[in-house]
């Protein structure tokens, strides 16, 4: 994964976190729909279980990158500028750390070239989430595109 797409991932990471949490929600309430993924069955699986799995997946897999792979100053410069609700700026956790900016910086690029190579198996399709909630509305009707 390119570390554009890690440091994209890693700022919407509190968002694929509430956005997994809701999706538990709506499962808890048991709500049945015709399964979408796979066409050929007349199964019906839960609302909101499919993007429910693939948000887990980025949580648990960002999670488990940054727990694992990284080292606790690593770590401590990842949280502080990504995934703590209140971020700092590279200088601001630098003050914050006691250190040098440039030894922050280095942390940081060292962080996102780990975080980059942990979360490669993350595709591109399962971070892609398509609202598919209109095939769910009675009153939808497909028009053909212009």
């Amino acid at each position: 994964m390119n570390k554009d797409r890690v440091t994209e991932l890693l700022k919407d990471f509190r968002s694929y976190e509430y956005a997994e949490r809701m999706c538990r929600v709506a499962l808890s309430r048991d709500e049945l729909v015709p399964n979408t993924a796979n066409l050929s069955t007349n199964r019906l699986i839960k609302h909101g279980s499919l993007d429910g799995l693939r948000y887990a997946r980025i949580v648990s897999m960002v999670k488990g990158a940054v727990s694992e792979v990284l080292s606790d100053d690593q770590q401590m410069v990842i949280n502080q500028k990504y995934l703590d609700r209140n971020t700092l700026t590279l200088h601001e956790i630098a003050t914050k750390m006691h250190k040098d900016p440039s030894t922050i910086s280095r942390l940081h690029t060292e962080s996102i070239r780990k975080l980059s190579i942990a979360l490669e198996p993350l595709s591109e399709d399962e971070m892609e989430i398509t609202n598919f909630d209109h095939m769910f509305d009675p009153t939808w009707i497909f028009r053909e595109p212009a």
